[in-house]
């Protein structure tokens, strides 16, 4: 896995929506679904608001591969399931990025059903 550039990383601090694209057990890919994204430090969190039975979600399990497209870039990464100890830091996140403007769905995206459908992202 490569590490994501810091100016990589600013753009996917500012940009308010990206598309997510999981891919298929025959490799190909699925269609994109718009999800928000956040970045800690030199790393990116993605977060299911409908939680592990999200389609996309399972898909993300399920191959740990994919594609994050932001600002017309798409990048292919893969997928793993957040620390434990990072899950408070992502939520701060989320509520840093989106709060003021759509707090009740970042508060429902700090509950424990989301908080369980955490993911990691790599640049691949």
């Amino acid at each position: 896995m490569s590490a994501w550039t810091a100016s990589t990383l600013a753009a996917f601090a500012i940009v308010e929506e990206v598309r997510i694209v999981t891919q298929r057990q025959d490799g190909s890919l699925r269609r994109p679904r718009i999800i928000w994204v956040v970045a800690l430090s030199d790393r990116l969190f993605i977060r299911s608001v409908n939680g592990r039975d999200a389609d996309w979600f399972r898909w993300a399990i399920a191959t740990g591969t994919g594609q994050l497209e932001a600002s017309g870039t798409a990048y292919d990464v893969t997928f793993t399931e957040a620390q434990e100890g990072d899950l408070d830091a992502v939520d701060a996140a989320y509520q840093g990025k989106y709060g003021r403007r759509y707090a009740s769905i970042v508060r429902d995206l700090c509950r424990p059903v989301p908080r369980a459908a955490t993911l990691q992202v790599h640049l691949a």
